[in-house]
């Protein structure tokens, strides 16, 4: 090994000794050169790998920069016929992109090596090459500084060029484990980076103050090889402010070699051997874990030293486990009653691992805590739930659980009575936060219950203390169980109150509580407030008798003696004319039923239809050859409705008219003969239809209005209006045009009716059809296989005469 540091610092200075004599020639400076190696080189690796650690990507990267700036500079190495070396000197250095040539080949040789020692953990044969790749990097970055020592570089560049030599050196003779050469280039590295930091601006100096710390730890573990005692510390002390895994490996090394003196442990009165050397390593971490803790500025420092300790642990445990397996298979043990050592020692290892867990959920449960009661009083708007509460004294719990099964502790009472007092502890703070989280989720009932049993650990713990050395660090926890208390009897009263309210948030709600109200006491005896006003001189009560006061209503006129009158038949002076439209009872109905606007037709139609099945069942016996002079009249008219009709109209016309509708059916036609009486004066008129035309939405004519005020043979009072209802549903004025318009509205263009569309009709608008009613009316009308109704035979069938009737039967 001797022989091979000589070799290699006489290479350094061979390679140093042959670039200085490659060509002491230069030219006059043309221009300056400002070349910032150091940043270059870092955003290049930020860019390209290095911040995930993936040296081949870098390495590619650099392989392509060089082939793409030979290329620009046309300064490529020989031709298609062979490869020919050709070096940067001083007489070519024409452009400041020359420059980067040996600085990039450097870099590409040093990521190789990074990757051969990432891959020599597991094949140490690499561990050659990674020095041959290094020392390839050192004479680039040597050919690098002998180039920048021209005049045609500024001093910045000289400098950085100097320092990324050294370091590269240092690096070189750190993995030869040459400490003394090492310390020295690294320190001259270090010392040329401080000075261009204190030169330049705020902006640079923070690049390169990064590369002064990043120096520092190679440098202590050199000083603590080469001799000297505090580095060790020091080194510590590094890895507590989050060091790199190369760090992490300089201070396993360390101690490595302190653990060698570390041969045995004792624990609780028993002293047993340590065999292995991963234990030794944990155990020596766990003596200093106060000394971190103590350092440690936050509650995150204190938690990134658990995770370190708890990670040494797991793998202590972990190697112990595998040893008492490899040996159990080779060596049957003597059946003793005293725990085996090394079983012992795993005891321990476990009683560890869970007290250092408990430690670090009591550092996670301080932050909670302070986070949940600033997202309580509103302070900070970062949510913090109880649930989070629950799983971390659930955890703890669990682990104080395993301690009390812990192999060799059976029979210390002592040791078993802290850890149940130390379990109730933990059961307690758990069912408040579980209480917490019941209330959130409007459960009073549960929550009420898990109060009630927090309280009965809180009984049965506090005043305790616990008496064994190791969980005397506790007793902290057991001092809060008194504020505890105090929070589980707010809650509890809390959860009570909110159980018999049935609200979440009682301050919300007796806030919302008005004393003054306008309501009179009788109408809010379900209410209680408490209204000052009740014992004062006027309180707010109702007045017996009530005061008197005159309401404006319009006056309801009965006539009772409209029930006993037989009118006289005004069939002969009404103007037998036909309308095209439903007239004024239409419009009354459309009022009362608006938006549905086929309900006129549709009880006319309905009407149409019933008659003409009645027709239709009289029709043998008026066909018979005795009654043939009393058809002739009927074989006269063309129509079947007006002769009919006009019949209907005598016999109607003179009965009363209340009779023919029921109490329903009269309430809902004065209600609309009401809103269409603008003017209040019991009579419709053109201005109370055009009033009522406009609320609809519509502008009516005056030929319109005109019209409709024909239908009536005088004015519109609400018996007239009734009168004309009662014409309209006996058939008398339903004409030929109403019945074909209004079964022309259901079809759909092919001259066919969907019957289930028909169906919905006849048993929603009017005068409601019920099921067997359209079943019969359905079976005389002719439908096909799609359930489609022929239109045109409908119509016919509704609207032909008797005589008509014969006549295609005949036929």
């Amino acid at each position: 090994m001797t022989e091979t540091k000589s070799n290699d610092s006489e290479t350094i200075t061979t390679t140093q000794q042959q670039s200085g004599a490659k060509n002491d020639s230069s030219k006059g400076p043309e221009s300056i050169y400002t070349v910032p190696l150091l940043k270059l080189i870092k955003e290049a690796q930020q860019q390209h790998g290095l911040r995930h650690g993936d040296y081949q990507r870098y390495r590619t990267y650099c392989s392509s920069r060089l082939h793409r700036l030979r290329k620009v500079l046309h300064f490529p190495q020989g031709d298609r016929k062979g490869f020919k070396k050709r070096e940067v000197t001083l007489d070519n250095l024409k452009d400041e992109k020359f420059v980067y040539l040996p600085l990039i080949q450097a870099e590409r040789a040093w990521a190789y090596a990074m990757q051969l020692k990432q891959e020599s953990n597991t094949e140490p044969r690499k561990k050659f090459h990674l020095v041959a790749r290094l020392r390839k990097a050192v004479s680039h970055t040597i050919h690098l500084e002998y180039i920048c020592q021209s005049p045609l570089c500024d001093a910045r560049t000289k400098l950085e060029a100097q320092a990324y030599s050294a370091w590269m050196q240092g690096t070189l003779f750190f993995e030869l484990q040459e400490w003394k050469q090492a310390s020295e280039k690294l320190v001259l590295s270090q010392t040329i980076y401080e000075k261009l930091a204190s030169a330049l601006n705020e902006d640079e100096q923070i690049l390169y103050k990064q590369r002064v710390e990043e120096l520092n730890p190679n440098l202590r573990y050199c000083a603590y090889n080469i001799g000297d005692s505090s580095a060790q510390q020091d080194l510590l002390n590094m890895r507590s402010k989050g060091g790199k895994s190369e760090l992490d490996a300089l201070i396993a090394q360390t101690r490595e070699k302190q653990a060698a003196s570390l041969l045995e442990v004792t624990w609780r009165g028993r002293t047993v051997p340590v065999r292995l050397e991963k234990i030794r390593v944990f155990l020596l971490a766990y003596q200093g874990l106060d000394a971190s803790l103590g350092k440690a500025n936050d509650c995150d420092a204190k938690l990134s030293a658990y995770e370190t300790i708890l990670l040494d642990c797991k793998e202590a445990i972990q190697s112990l486990k595998e040893d008492l397996a490899a040996v159990a298979k080779t060596k049957v043990d003597l059946q003793s009653s005293q725990l085996g050592s090394q079983q012992y020692l795993l005891s321990y290892l476990t009683f560890l691992r869970a007290t250092l867990t408990i430690d670090r959920n009591l550092v996670m449960v301080d932050v909670f805590q302070k986070n949940f009661a600033a997202y309580q009083s509103g302070e900070s708007k970062k949510v913090a739930k109880p649930q989070e509460g629950v799983k971390l004294y659930e955890a703890m719990v669990q682990l104080s659980g395993e301690l009390q099964q812990l192999q060799g502790m059976e029979n210390d009472k002592k040791f078993q009575n802290d850890l149940e007092l130390l379990t109730k502890v933990f059961k307690a703070f758990r069912c408040y936060y579980m209480a917490l989280t019941c209330q959130g989720n409007r459960q009073w009932a549960e929550a009420l219950a898990l109060y009630q049993r927090a309280e009965t650990y809180i009984n049965q713990s506090e005043g305790k203390k616990l008496g064994d050395s190791e969980f005397t660090k506790y007793s902290r926890v057991g001092q809060d169980l008194a504020h505890l208390r105090s929070l589980v009897n707010s809650g509890k009263c809390a959860a009570h109150a909110q159980n018999i309210l049935g609200v979440e948030d009682i301050n919300a709600a007796m806030s919302g509580l008005s004393v003054r109200s306008k309501k009179s006491l009788c109408l809010r005896l379900d209410e209680f407030v408490e209204d000052v006003s009740l014992t004062s001189a006027t309180p707010n009560v109702i007045k017996l008798p009530p005061t008197m006061a005159p309401v404006p209503c319009k006056p309801l006129f009965f006539d009772l003696a409209l029930n006993h009158i037989s009118f006289p038949s005004l069939a002969e002076n009404m103007e037998n004319k036909k309308s095209t439209g439903a007239g004024i009872t239409g419009f009354v109905k459309v009022r009362l039923s608006r938006p549905q606007t086929p309900t006129p037709k549709m009880g006319d139609v309905e009407k149409k239809k019933k008659k003409k099945k009645k027709e239709e069942e009289t029709a043998p016996a008026e066909a018979a050859p005795a009654a043939a002079p009393a058809a002739a009249p009927a074989a006269s008219s063309t129509k079947s409705g007006s002769t009919g009709g006009s019949k209907k109209q005598a016999a109607r016309s003179g009965s009363n008219v209340f009779s023919m509708f029921s109490q329903k059916q009269v309430a809902e036609f004065k209600e609309g003969f009401q809103l269409m009486d603008r003017d209040k004066d019991g009579i419709l008129g053109k201005n109370d239809l055009r009033a009522t035309y406009d609320e609809l939405g519509r502008i009516a004519s005056e030929k319109e209005l005109d019209e409709m005020l024909k239908d009536a043979p005088g004015p519109i009072n609400f018996t007239a209006l009734l009168m004309m209802f009662a014409e309209r549903q006996s058939g008398g004025a339903d004409e030929d045009e109403v019945v074909i318009a209004a079964f022309k509205s259901f079809d759909d263009g092919t001259g066919h009716i969907d019957g289930e569309n028909l169906r919905h009709a006849l048993m929603t608008w009017g005068e409601k059809f019920t099921t067997k009613e359209v079943d019969d009316a359905f079976a005389e009308m002719t439908i096909d296989n799609n359930n489609r109704i022929d239109c045109n035979a409908l119509i016919q069938m509704l609207t032909s005469s008797p005589a008509e009737e014969t006549e295609g039967e005949a036929a």
